[in-house]
Formats: structure tokens, C-alpha cells, sequence
């Protein structure tokens, strides 16, 4: 986990219709709905990975992983992160329940729809695809394919026995 705190100092306000502009103290923050908590910690985050991208190479990756991203976070408010993360060029990797990439601000984005069956022990993956106007679902498996998947799953290879070694008659 990076602690982005120390990178660099950040100032953060709070612009509301009914409050207007003020300084986002930890006691404000605490007064926010869980909603309003999720975004405000994820700006800060977005700010300063951007700046600290800034400053590697042209072509490092610009990724960035959220366990449980946007846990709390209404559709709107997603929406917003999901613009903001494209406004700082930010490449998501993202787990959590009930995501989807699906905001116009997204150029595109893949996702895997995870289903667990307690009754037959197995979980099912399925691949749906944003390209920035359309969900398309892979059910027939061609888009993981043209992603480099192999298609079929890896199972443990079980090692081979090993064998007691024998005696041998001398005569």
C-alpha cells in the first residue's frame, strides 16, 4: 500500500450549492454521508497518483489498483470517478461488487462478471467489454480469445510418485 500523503501535500476544499467553498477538515469529513466519504478519499488518491505519473517516463503504465473500488459510491458518483480517473489518464484495475465501467467518460474497459455456485463448487467467469458507447458481452468466447486467453483453464499438474527403490538380487 502506497501512503501518498507523504509524495505531496495536498489542500482539499468542499463546494457545495448550500455551503459553498470550504476546507475538507477531518471533522467535515466525518459529517459526510458514506457516499460522499468513498469520493472524497478516492480524489485525493486519483491527485496524487496523476502527479506522481507525471514524473516517470512518457511510456510507464499509469495503473492503478482499488480493492473494493467505490465501495458506498451511488451511480453518480461513480460515474464522476470513473470521468475523473479518464481525466487524469489513469488505468484502473478494480475489484469490488456490482462494478461496471459502463460511463461515457470511459474509452474503454473489460470486465469479468464472477458467478459462484455453492452447489456445484465452481465459480464462471464472463467477459463484457465497454468500447465507450456499447456492454458487449463475450458469451461465445471470440473477444477473450483475440486478448490472448487460452481459452481453457489451468489445472494443477499432480507430481508424479515417487517410487521406493527396489532391491536387487545379487548372485
Amino acid at each position: 500500500m502506497l501512503d501518498y500523503r507523504r509524495w505531496r501535500r495536498f489542500s482539499f476544499h468542499l463546494v457545495s450549492p448550500e455551503s459553498g467553498e470550504e476546507t475538507l477538515t477531518r471533522a467535515r469529513h466525518s459529517r459526510l454521508s458514506g457516499g460522499e466519504q468513498s469520493v472524497s478519499l478516492h480524489l485525493p488518491l486519483f491527485a496524487a497518483a496523476h502527479a506522481t505519473l507525471n514524473t516517470a517516463r512518457p511510456d510507464a503504465p499509469r495503473l492503478l489498483a482499488l480493492d473494493e473500488a467505490f465501495a458506498g459510491v451511488d451511480d453518480t458518483g461513480r460515474a464522476e470517478l470513473m470521468s475523473l480517473a479518464a481525466q487524469f489518464d489513469l488505468d484502473l484495475f478494480m475489484t469490488g461488487y456490482d462494478l461496471w465501467a459502463t460511463s461515457a467518460a470511459v474509452r474503454a474497459a473489460a470486465h469479468y462478471d464472477l458467478a459462484h455456485s455453492p452447489v456445484q463448487h465452481t465459480v464462471s467467469a464472463l467477459l463484457l467489454v465497454w468500447d465507450g458507447s456499447e456492454l458487449i458481452a463475450d458469451e461465445s468466447g471470440t473477444l477473450t480469445a483475440l486478448l490472448g486467453s487460452p481459452g481453457t483453464r489451468r489445472a494443477a499438474i499432480s507430481p508424479r510418485p515417487v517410487l521406493a527403490p527396489q532391491a536387487t538380487a545379487r548372485g
